[in-house]
């Protein structure tokens, strides 16, 4: 099971079920089934980059040139000479294929240890990223230290960025369980939140008014992903 998987499962036996079986049919929708009847379909909700009909879950860019960044960086350790500063990066989709970005990192961070001063400093990378260095104590053999980063397309309204992710994650799931829709009588989706963490009582009065769920689904239950419980049921 992954981590949703896992949340899920332990949300279903704290409800009373017993009988939660994961992946009754193999490989195969749904993801559990609780007795004969319910199946049940658990998904990630995430924050998702759209650009015409590609989507794309923002930790899928995010975490490898994160750790793009991390090993460019330590190729700059042999030039230590007693100084380190701290890096953030700041970027935009689409982002430019691996090569091209390790280059033009290469090229902006030399061009900035030929010149440090002044502190804090923006330095362009490309046309969609830049960097904020800032000073840093001085740990031995490291010139760059990684400080994290935004991502100019994560955040934005709660509420519409919830709604336009909720409805993208049912439908993508309405899709892959329509061959195996008539083999269970009820469907649950279980959907696991990255974006929200919490909603107040007027939220969640709104937010039902502005989705409409599929009628394939019985009921969708969308799950804290921190603590596992109910944070809203349509």
């Amino acid at each position: 099971m992954n981590r949703e998987e896992k949340i899920t499962e332990n949300y279903l036996k704290s409800l009373g079920y017993k009988n939660v079986v994961f992946e009754p049919d193999g490989n195969i929708p749904p993801d559990f089934s609780i007795g004969d009847r319910i199946a049940v379909e658990v998904r990630r909700l995430n924050q998702n980059f759209f650009s015409g009909d590609k989507v794309k879950g923002l930790e899928e860019d995010r975490i490898p040139l994160f750790n793009l960044l991390k090993s460019s960086f330590s190729r700059f350790d042999t030039q230590y000479k007693g100084r380190s500063y701290l890096v953030s990066v700041f970027f935009s989709r689409p982002t430019k294929c691996a090569k091209t970005v390790r280059e033009a990192i290469r090229k902006s961070l030399t061009d900035f240890l030929d010149n440090p001063l002044p502190l804090p400093r923006k330095i362009k990378v490309t046309a969609g990223m830049y960097f904020l260095v800032c000073s840093s104590k001085a740990v031995e053999g490291k010139i760059f230290r990684f400080a994290g980063g935004a991502d100019r397309e994560s955040g934005g309204f709660v509420l519409p960025e919830f709604k336009k992710n909720f409805d993208h994650c049912m439908k993508e799931k309405s899709e892959k369980i329509s061959g195996y829709y008539t083999k269970y009588n009820t469907w649950w989706l279980v959907l696991v939140d990255k974006i929200t963490y919490v909603f107040d009582e007027d939220e969640k009065k709104e937010i039902k008014s502005m989705v409409s769920v599929n009628s394939c689904w019985n009921k969708i239950i969308v799950l804290d992903s921190l603590n596992g419980n109910n944070m809203l049921e349509i």
